[in-house]
């Protein structure tokens, strides 16, 4: 009898311990199992008390029933340490993203936004019956960078005179208010980190900042998102920087526009008249600011950018006739030859401010500070190629014979390949304040095919940045690849934990503790 109600006491405490941790642990979840258990448990133990009424009296005045006091005040000392840890985090709330491309956290470009935020701002989300789990997270990550920021999911069927005040009329929409409702206000209508960030920027940004697009010398095209060489994608990557994108032909004006906050020259072929070349050089002395970006010389002369080459060299950039080499390996063939030089090292320059990651140049010259550069000139190399590349001057033997050698003529790597330049115009007796000039080796670059290649995207983005003076605007930005997730309701959850967490130890505990009785008898 004695052992029987052991035995019962040891069942008893299993089934105890499992009910409260399916409990603590599932919340309101599958009850079923913690009332089985908790019933069964105390039946074993009333059972075990009622056996062993004689042998408790003789424990209680035991030395081992002092040490089991002693181990239950450890115990309750213990739990109440993690009781306050977990009262203290919930307070002071720091969440860590151990994923390697950090889907669960911001870009570091949204963080700075909301942590620069001046005025509180909210997010309204319009959503069919007030619920979105999705939106309700990536509310709550923004909220997380600043407490400025709050969020409310409504459902447009019960609060239709608010979806009729933000002009809601898609389900799914987001609104974003900033400064209160005397503020600024604008919906997105996508629901995704890069859309929202976008739009707290179009909010938050007083004036427009316009970036105009030289035309008629065979540029690449910001309207063409079609084909591969077009620069459309750089175009709407521009307009979510809260930048007004123009087409200027510079032939048919007498200067570039004052309205200009960023003059693009991407790649012209065809040469530029000497009016214009006067006039940009004139808008750069006036503190105009310019992104060029050049595409490589061609053995047949088809490409002709002999006075942009001269422009920029004014300016302290002499531009290579050559074309960056790079080895590139492919597997079982051993290294080959490449066009599309992958850039991992870069120059000291708040552009490249905590820039790690990768970005490729595909058919680029080498773009190189000028030597006896005047003062007043500074000129920073933004982007250096790998030691294993070259500047090839043969462009006979690559273009037409596709082979390429290092010899005395060319230029061995590391090769730069992005340039900045800013310049004190009062130090240069051109005037006052400040000109700044990026210059990129590489078209390619920034176009439909290999804007979103690597980084490319936000290092041309960060170039447009720190041109017109937002240098806060300088980081890594959304990227589209979020984490895939399986959603369950509380209670799906709850049984998955109890059957594949609780349940089968339990009875496989239950199993071994009877089995282990047995053997003993």
């Amino acid at each position: 009898m004695r052992r029987s109600a052991t035995l019962y006491g040891i069942l008893g405490l299993v089934l105890l311990a499992f009910g409260i941790l399916e409990y603590f642990f599932t919340g309101a979840g599958f009850r079923l199992f913690v009332y089985v258990n908790l019933i069964g448990g105390l039946f074993f133990i009333v059972l075990w008390a009622t056996s062993s009424r004689s042998a408790l009296a003789s424990i209680a005045g035991s030395r081992s029933a002092r040490y089991g006091v002693n181990a239950l005040l450890y115990s309750i000392i213990f739990i109440a340490i993690l009781v306050a840890v977990n009262y203290i985090s919930s307070i002071h709330h720091i969440r860590f993203d151990l994923t390697s491309e950090k889907i669960y956290s911001l870009s570091t470009q949204s963080q700075k936004v909301v942590e620069h935020l001046q005025k509180p701002l909210k997010f309204y989300g319009f959503f069919s019956g007030g619920v979105s789990a999705k939106a309700r997270q990536l509310y709550s990550e923004y909220a997380y960078y600043s407490p400025k920021v709050s969020y409310e999911i409504v459902d447009p069927d019960k609060h239709p005179e608010l979806a009729e005040k933000y002009k809601v009329s898609l389900s799914g929409t987001t609104h974003i208010q900033y400064g209160g409702e005397k503020g600024q206000g604008t919906n997105v209508t996508e629901l995704s980190e890069a859309a929202l960030t976008n739009g707290i920027l179009r909010v938050t940004k007083a004036g427009t900042k316009v970036a105009c697009f030289l035309e008629g010398h065979g540029e690449a095209n910001p309207d063409d998102n079609a084909k591969a060489d077009g620069y459309g994608k750089f175009k709407t990557a521009l307009e979510g920087e809260n930048f007004k994108v123009q087409k200027l032909l510079l032939a048919t004006q007498p200067a570039v526009p004052k309205d200009c906050s960023l003059l693009i020259i991407a790649g012209p072929e065809r040469p530029l008249l000497p009016h214009e070349v006067e006039a940009i050089d004139a808008y750069l002395k006036n503190g105009g600011r310019a992104l060029v970006t050049f595409r490589v010389p061609r053995p047949n002369s088809n490409i002709d950018e002999t006075a942009l080459v001269s422009l920029v060299g004014r300016w302290g950039v002499n531009v290579g006739n050559n074309v960056v080499v790079d080895q590139v390996l492919r597997l079982f063939a051993g290294p080959a030859l490449g066009l599309t030089p992958l850039v991992n090292d870069y120059g000291v320059h708040p552009i490249t401010e905590n820039f790690t990651h990768r970005t490729v140049f595909p058919m680029t010259r080498s773009v190189e500070p000028a030597k006896g550069l005047k003062t007043g000139l500074s000129v920073t190399p933004l982007a250096m190629t790998s030691n294993t590349s070259w500047a090839e001057t043969d462009l006979v033997g690559i273009f037409e014979h596709e082979e390429a050698k290092l010899d005395a003529a060319d230029q061995r790597g590391p090769i730069d390949v992005a340039d900045a330049v800013a310049a004190n115009l009062k130090k240069l007796g051109w005037g006052d304040g400040e000109a700044r000039l990026v210059v990129l080796g590489s078209t390619e670059f920034a176009d439909n095919q290999y804007l979103n290649e690597f980084f490319n995207r936000d290092f041309v983005l960060n170039s447009a940045d720190w041109l017109v003076g937002e240098s806060n605007q300088i980081s890594i930005r959304p990227r589209e690849m979020r984490a895939s997730r399986f959603r369950l309701t509380v209670n799906q959850f709850s049984i998955v934990f109890v059957l594949s967490v609780l349940l089968l130890p339990e009875l496989l505990l239950i199993l071994g503790i009877v089995v282990w009785w047995e053997r003993r008898q």
